[in-house]
């Protein structure tokens, strides 16, 4: 999957600013490894295209749409390349958790190279464009907030949920299923499940939660806690989460993102004048109708505290992270200067193709 805008467009002419670079398609033999491929793309030595991706989550789009070049147009298709890499990673280890398939790993970490590959974290060199370390694709969240967590509820299409405990210590507390409504932003809980399970790797229970609903009408938030907070447990820091001392938090689409009833929401953020002790920034957003897959992207060093989440209409915070010591950050003002928003909403339909 490719990165994001920041992390490509610099090493890229701007009249390649697309999928497919806006150039004819090389001629590309892939019966061996690596490809030998003959022509001028820049694109086609960038690994992996996703229209294969784009047209299964978001519809299928022409090909003018992956041809067609300039800052709006790759913005919105490297979110939705992105957005799709992480659906279909959450689905599958998912799956494979409720099978009790152990020891899942995934490859790879990081990229390489500012390009298409198979990493949940770009580039980390200090070149043009790219986090060092490596910025945090939206996947990488969510393998912190729920995917990757010990213990995690999910829901499949018909309301079937399980929960899993994979932690070495037992696990005794709550998972709460809500809804999230599209159309107003409000929650409404469906299931309060008391859970004690001994220790994992594989411990599960199964549940059912009531749906109503066209399921492009709402998504389902899964947030398991502890009774007493153990003092090892990793927090999640969500975004939406409703306690501090969640250990996962889930949110669960029930339909395609091209078949979810979106409203066309407005979210902006406003970055605080100066850091809190720990050296992190708040950042408050505001949005006026609900907004899902919000996604902040900055040239400023570090991570967000949560990224690529629903939003109610509403007030919130997130933090700006700073990776390394403070001597050698980014200002707040780049972190200002940079931020760029998006959300799920603005991205469902494909644009009337152009190109430059």
């Amino acid at each position: 999957v490719m990165s994001s805008f920041e992390s490509m467009a610099p090493t890229l002419a701007p009249e390649h600013w697309g999928l497919h670079g806006g150039q004819k398609k090389d001629q590309c033999d892939s019966s061996g490894w690596p490809n030998t491929c003959k022509g001028d793309n820049v694109m086609a030595q960038r690994n992996y295209p996703c229209d294969s991706l784009i047209d299964a989550y978001f519809g299928l789009h022409p090909e003018a749409y992956f041809n067609s070049t300039g800052p709006a147009i790759f913005q919105q298709q490297l979110y939705q390349c992105m957005l799709s890499q992480t659906l279909i990673l959450k689905s599958d280890i998912e799956t494979r958790r409720s099978y009790n398939q152990f020891g899942t790993l995934v490859w790879q970490l990081n990229e390489i190279w500012p390009t298409g590959g198979w990493g949940s974290v770009e580039y980390g060199s200090p070149v043009k464009g790219q986090v060092l370390g490596g910025r945090w694709k939206p996947l990488h969240y969510l393998y912190r907030r729920s995917i990757f967590a010990d213990v995690m509820a999910t829901c499949g299409a018909n309301g079937t949920c399980y929960v899993k405990n994979d932690g070495a210590v037992p696990f005794e507390g709550h998972c709460n299923v809500s809804t999230l409504r599209f159309a107003d932003g409000q929650r409404q809980l469906v299931k309060s499940l008391a859970v004690k399970m001994p220790p994992g790797p594989g411990t599960k229970q199964i549940f059912q939660v009531k749906l109503d609903g066209h399921a492009g009408s709402f998504m389902l938030l899964s947030e398991c806690l502890r009774s007493s907070p153990w003092k090892y447990d990793l927090q999640t820091g969500a975004f939406g989460a409703l306690h501090a001392n969640s250990v996962s938090f889930n949110e669960i689409l029930m339909a395609a993102p091209f078949q979810l009833d979106l409203p066309a929401a407005k979210v902006s953020a406003s970055v605080a004048a100066e850091p809190n002790a720990d050296g992190s920034v708040d950042i408050e957003l505001s949005t006026d109708k609900t907004a899902v897959y919000v996604t902040l992207t900055t040239l400023a060093h570090g991570r967000f505290s949560d990224n690529a989440f629903a939003m109610s209409p509403g007030r919130g915070t997130v933090k700006f992270i700073p990776f390394g010591s403070s001597s050698h950050l980014n200002s707040i003002d780049l972190l200002r200067r940079s931020l760029r928003i998006e959300h799920l909403e603005m991205y469902q339909q494909p644009p009337a193709v152009i190109s430059i």
